[in-house]
């Protein structure tokens, strides 16, 4: 999942009328630390809250969950019928129950009773149905969860199976990441669009908060939904989502009590909180720092190249002056939050090896492109070093600046994938099994797969994993896959990333969360 904005949608221009609403709110009475802020009282009395972020918000539809920005608000006012346990455990949200069949070509589903959606209906299987059904037939975003999905079989108002076009043991894991809406609220607003342009800021949900229907490019404002299947009167009664783009203007109105969570902090300035009246967590995430190679075309087609770019970089000057030591070097292909990782060593410079091979590469004095995200700071601090690092040693490497939509719409085909992309890219689900499928599945070639990697081998070796349900035999599958990968150096493996998070005292619940990086405001508790 990405930090930075996905494809805008066509309709997105009319977000901006939400802005002005959305600054009233702020400026009525749902700031921090006044009147209506602050811990909430023991009897559940009104306690509004404002969280920090970083980058514009195309849309509330969950469709875009797989975007941040989208998802960090979606999180709060949509359920999915699973999720992940503060154990990485696979637990029931929407279903009180759920098996996958031995086969694992289908699963099964028990509705939770007592759900209601925001404006009073039951959740039925129904909803479920319509939910899957749209994200497939729209093709983007969070459909990339249901990859192999074939369709849902209506039981009853209380059960659904999902069946599977092939056998995938780890397709419920994803499941975790996909909202449901209320089918007969959407159908009625679908429009000519599938109710997209609607969902941009309007919400179908059955989550603990609910749009107030001011939403924007700029945020969102919410209210607590107090017919909440498992309410709890220690969540906020109010959250605004406000979108400040500037790490320092973060910590400013952080200190200045103008602002309750910053998630936009870069690590300089969090470490600058230290010695205040606020706290700062740094989260460890299921993300790394990674830089993707085109490996089908183009310079970086060649693998002694990629050898050869991947240990020309300074890992530890890059850790300890930009990151100021938060996080770890990379050490493989994954987040070392993750499990089946094989033995890998730490990513380090050898300017000796990367030179010969470079050399051998036959590159000459050809100039490689690297694209990056001019928006993050921290990112644009790490392409200027890499490429100063391979000035050192006589290559060229101009930096080129890229909007994320632009780089989405470049992993059309892999001919137009960049030669190289920095970015930070997540893993969504603890099992491994999703996001090696993801990145080096060829069959992903021209959606989520980042280097437009091919080998046959890997694909093998992932269709087999999706056939096991044997959790160990399919770990041992899932090293195979790393270790190959890593073979051929599809990606300059950066950092683990840490996600430095500042707040106010009195707020609990600042916590890792697998739904929403870095933090999910679902477990913030005030008082």
């Amino acid at each position: 999942m990405s930090t930075t904005s996905p494809h805008r949608s066509k309709s997105s221009a009319r977000l901006a009328f939400y802005a002005a609403p959305l600054a009233a709110a702020l400026l009525a009475g749902c700031t921090a630390g006044g009147s209506s802020g602050g811990a909430a009282a023991a009897d559940g009395g009104s306690s509004s809250i404002v969280v920090a972020f970083k980058h514009e918000v195309n849309t509330l539809d969950p469709l875009r969950a797989d975007y941040a920005q989208t998802n960090m608000i979606d999180n709060a006012i949509y359920e999915p019928l699973v999720k992940f346990d503060g154990s990485n455990k696979l637990v029931g949200q929407l279903a009180s129950e759920f098996t996958v069949a031995p086969d694992s070509s289908s699963v099964s589903f028990s509705l939770r009773s007592g759900v209601t959606f925001h404006d009073g209906s039951p959740l039925i299987a129904a909803d479920v149905k319509y939910s899957l059904d749209r994200y497939i037939r729209l093709g983007q975003g969070i459909a990339s969860a249901l990859s192999g999905y074939q369709s849902t079989t209506v039981t009853d108002d209380s059960h659904v199976v999902v069946h599977l076009k092939a056998p995938n043991a780890y397709f419920v894991n994803g499941l975790a990441n996909v909202y449901i809406v209320e089918a007969a609220l959407v159908t009625k607003n679908a429009g000519t669009d599938d109710a997209q342009g609607w969902l941009q800021a309007h919400d179908a949900g059955t989550g603990p908060f609910q749009s107030d229907g001011q939403a924007g490019t700029d945020g969102a404002a919410l209210s607590r939904y107090d017919k909440y299947w498992a309410f709890d009167a220690k969540r906020p009664s109010h959250i605004v989502f406000r979108r400040i783009d500037e790490s320092a203007t973060e910590r400013d109105e952080l200190k200045a009590g103008n602002v309750d969570i910053a998630l936009g902090l870069s690590a300089t300035d969090a470490a600058s909180l230290k010695g205040t009246d606020k706290e700062v967590a740094f989260l460890k995430t299921a993300g790394q720092t990674q830089l993707f190679f085109n490996t089908s075309s183009g310079p970086t087609a060649n693998p002694q190249l990629r050898q050869g770019l991947q240990l020309a970089f300074d890992y530890k000057g890059g850790f300890d002056k930009i990151l100021n030591s938060n996080g770890s070097i990379a050490s493989g292909i994954l987040s070392d939050t993750l499990s089946c990782r094989p033995d890998s060593v730490t990513s380090s410079q050898q300017i000796d090896k990367a030179k010969q091979l470079i050399s051998q590469s036959g590159l000459g004095s050809q100039a490689l492109e690297l694209r990056f995200q001019p928006s993050d700071p921290v990112q644009t601090q790490l392409a200027t070093l890499f490429q100063s690092n391979l000035r050192d040693i006589g290559v060229t490497v101009n930096l080129v600046p890229i909007a994320f939509p632009d780089y989405l719409k470049s992993l059309g085909s892999a001919a137009t994938i960049p030669s190289m992309m920095l970015l930070n890219d997540y893993a969504l689900t603890p099992d491994p099994g999703s996001t090696l499928d993801k990145l080096y599945n060829s069959k992903n070639i021209g959606s989520t797969n980042k280097a437009a990697y091919k080998n046959a081998t890997v694909d093998g070796l992932l269709n087999q994993t999706r056939t096991l349900a044997d959790v160990t035999k399919r770990c041992d599958l899932y090293k195979q896959i790393q270790d190959q990968v890593s073979k051929d150096a599809a990606s300059v493996n950066m950092y683990q990333v840490a996600f430095p998070v500042g707040y106010r005292d009195g707020l609990s619940g600042i916590t890792p969360d697998w739904s929403v990086t870095p933090m999910s405001v679902f477990n913030v508790r005030v008082g």
